[in-house]
Parts: structure tokens; C-alpha cells; sequence
């Protein structure tokens, strides 16, 4: 990448299965990488740029699922017929926070 990077944490690569809640639809989907503030997911269901998107998602380590919601800041080109939508995190509560920041932790 040229230029500056832009994102305030790192990014670590995973292969997620997560549940999206969009455009009052609930669809399949792939987080493919996450940092404290963002994701990318891939899935077969696309949403427009800026659609407030509902993920969840459970963390290997980690019984239940994570709520988080957030929304389209960016479209890519994902594995197959798969779409990426780059999610920013706009709704994390402290405790999805907290086992984010612990879930990446083991990753380092």
C-alpha cells in the first residue's frame, strides 16, 4: 500500500464464519480480517456503501456470540463470487471491545 496507512490499530488476517444483519435481511458471511475499529467481511449478499450492518460472531476462545454493528465504508473484490465490505465499527460495547482486544492479543 502507498502512502500513509489509515487505520488506527493492525489488522490480523482469520477466517470467521459471522451472521450480518442488513437492509432487513440476515445473511451468511466471512470475516476475513479484523482490527479494533473495522472488518472485512465476504459474503455472497452485497449492501451499498454506508448501510448500518449488524454482525455476529463467535470468537474462538470465547463462548457466545459478539454483537457489533457498524457500517460499509468500503467494497473489494472477495474469493470466488464473493464480495468484501469493509465495516467500520460504529456500535461496540465495552464488553465486545474487551474480547476483541483479547481475541487479537492471542493472535500477536
Amino acid at each position: 500500500m502507498s502512502g500513509p496507512e489509515r487505520r488506527k490499530s493492525p489488522r490480523h488476517a482469520v477466517d470467521i464464519p459471522v451472521r450480518c444483519a442488513a437492509l432487513g435481511r440476515i445473511f451468511p458471511g466471512h470475516l476475513k480480517d479484523i482490527c479494533r475499529d473495522a472488518a472485512l467481511v465476504e459474503s455472497h449478499e452485497l449492501c451499498p456503501l454506508e448501510t448500518r450492518v449488524v454482525i455476529s460472531m463467535e470468537l474462538p476462545g470465547y463462548e457466545g456470540a459478539v454483537e457489533i454493528g457498524g457500517r460499509v465504508i468500503r467494497l473489494a473484490a472477495g474469493e470466488g463470487d464473493a464480495r468484501g465490505m469493509a465495516i467500520l465499527f460504529t456500535d461496540l460495547s465495552p464488553a465486545a471491545a474487551t474480547r476483541i482486544d483479547f481475541f487479537l492479543a492471542g493472535l500477536d
